[in-house]
């Protein structure tokens, strides 16, 4: 045998024994066991995808992310440096005009300069030509002129009187109608011609009620009603034009619309008046309400293609017609906004994004469709805002906040950080937010550090038998300052090992060896710091039998 052939070649060379060609044809015709190799693979990866939390993940996407864009795809890369506006001492409310508008505590400011006074709570900021409406404050600012006051108003007088007139003094109108005008000083203040009022408190009974009024002046207010004599009283009389209590409210064709969850109503105002929802004349430019017969709570409003939607979570109710008379509420059962969730309406691209209970869905005036699958699900309070075709949201999960993007012309989405945005408002071709009391913008020249990480998903080739990656060759650039490393965890262990940590100023080709290490699957994280990107990746590796040791 081969042991005993090469013991007589030892002895032989020490002199123990005598080699003859007999021998050596033994040796020659001993058969060795031939040992096959395993065939290198070359995996390489040209196209960075976005974040895939789940077990569908493909090939590119990434189980885990921080401060990641896909800006520059298909190359991996952090994001761009966000800006700092001010800081405020409580923020409640903000909006993008010609110029910022925000609520600071009570105080209201527009471009900086403090216009008015409001509660202490946060706010739904509504823009109306050159309005802007607050509320639940039921307060208005005019952008215009800089006036700011109270959309509701009230007046009581100690004494009044009233007679039967026209609407003039020397002629009736055109069909001979006959107006009650109602005399008190003060009665007029804060009120304008054509105001619909509610009349309290007169001992006529037919003045009390909502009427509009006709024609105003110095000390008198005129109405249409039917009374039978002239009369007066001494006793307090109440004159008030209000709004009702809207939980979510839009505006469109020049009409500010609402919706109340406790009544189950829906409002609009008078056309181009938004002091007035109780104007009921019979004309097309009247104010309008109706009610709302299926269960469940309003959970947001917005106006989109022309049509009014009111959302409710698993229902939307869509407004058609152009005046009261030819208006129609029209319900549809879908997937609509989750509870809590009303800032996360935004349209990109004519295209409506929302947060659903199921997920982040995509609207386009028929049926929805989740596009946020990649992210998982038990997300809660969103916030959202858009700017470059992208689809920015706030959302909390396990009472951790996570500010993710989407981009819409490429499908992809990917998660910035744990910034718990609020408010966001789009001025010109810039994204404010709310960074809790902090102005921010989604893009500036702000100068901290970016950590930045990339986590794959597990690399198993779809095949049982054990892996050896020997070496990952990166192309990648990485900028003065910056810093990009390589880390690898085997079988999930949770155990990272860094590979290779590669220095600013490098452009081009990089190889990262690695100590063989036999495992069903492995992940590779990209992490540093600074402006990086990486163009492709090669994996070099090798398959063995399914055991490891």
């Amino acid at each position: 045998g081969l042991c005993s052939t090469l013991q007589r070649a030892a002895q032989a060379e020490a002199g123990e024994f005598e080699w003859h060609d007999s021998t050596w044809a033994e040796v020659a015709v001993m058969k060795l066991p031939r040992l096959s190799g395993t065939r290198p693979t070359e995996d390489i990866m040209i196209s960075f995808k976005g974040y895939n939390c789940t077990e569908q993940a493909g090939k590119g996407e990434f189980a885990a992310m921080e401060n990641m864009t896909g800006e520059r795809f298909p190359l991996l890369s952090p994001r761009r440096a966000r800006g700092t506006v001010r800081t405020l001492e409580k923020a409640n409310g903000l909006m993008a005009r010609e110029k910022l508008f925000w609520v600071d505590g009570t105080a209201v400011f527009y471009g900086g300069e403090k216009i008015g006074e409001v509660a202490d709570s946060e706010k739904q900021l509504i823009s109306m030509g050159a309005y802007v409406l607050i509320f639940p404050d039921k307060k208005y600012y005019n952008t215009a002129d800089g006036s700011f006051g109270e959309i509701e108003n009230r007046v009581t007088v100690q004494a009044a009187s009233w007679k039967q007139t026209y609407l003039t003094e020397t002629e009736q109108d055109g069909e001979g109608q006959v107006y009650i005008q109602i005399s008190s000083a003060g009665i007029n203040e804060g009120f304008a011609k054509g105001d619909g009022v509610e009349i309290s408190g007169c001992r006529e009974d037919a003045l009390n009620g909502i009427h509009v009024i006709q024609d105003i002046g110095e000390g008198w207010i005129k109405i249409i009603a039917a009374i039978e004599k002239d009369g007066s009283q001494e006793a307090a009389l109440t004159i008030e034009r209000k709004l009702p209590d809207m939980d979510f409210l839009t505006v469109a064709e020049n009409r500010l619309w609402g919706c109340s969850s406790k009544n189950h109503e829906i409002y609009a105002s008078k056309m181009g008046d938004f002091k007035n929802f109780y104007c009921f004349e019979s004309l097309a430019s009247d104010s309008y309400a109706a009610t709302i017969a299926n269960d469940g709570d309003f959970t947001g409003a917005i106006t989109y293609l022309g049509y009014v939607l009111f959302f409710k979570e698993n229902s939307v109710h869509k407004v058609y017609g152009s005046k009261p008379s030819n208006f129609q509420i029209v319900e549809g059962q879908l997937r609509g906004v989750e509870k809590g969730s009303s800032h996360s309406l935004q349209i990109v691209n004519e295209v409506l994004f929302y947060k659903a209970n199921s997920g982040i869905m995509s609207f386009q005036g028929s049926m929805p469709y989740e596009v946020g699958a990649a992210l998982g699900s038990g997300y809660e309070a969103a916030w959202a805002g858009t700017a470059e075709n992208k689809y920015y949201i706030s959302m909390k999960k396990d009472g951790i906040s996570h500010l993710f993007v989407y981009d819409t012309a490429k499908g992809l989405w990917h998660r910035e950080d744990s910034t718990e945005a609020r408010y966001f408002a789009k001025g010109g071709n810039t994204l404010y937010y709310l960074d809790g009391n902090v102005i921010k913008t989604i893009s500036g020249k702000d100068t901290d550090v970016i950590d930045w990480y990339a986590e794959t998903t597990d690399f198993t080739y779809q095949t049982a038998d054990s892996k050896f990656i020997s070496r990952v060759s990166l192309r990648c650039e990485v900028e003065s300052g910056a810093t990009l490393e390589v880390w690898v965890d085997y079988d999930s262990r949770g155990a990272w090992r860094r590979l290779k940590s590669i220095g600013s100023g490098r452009k081009g080709m990089i190889n990262v060896p690695l100590i063989p290490t036999r495992c069903d699957h492995f992940r590779l994280r990209f992490s540093g710091y600074g402006k990086c990107a990486i163009h492709d990746m090669t994996l070099f590796l090798a398959t063995g039998s399914n055991e490891r040791r």
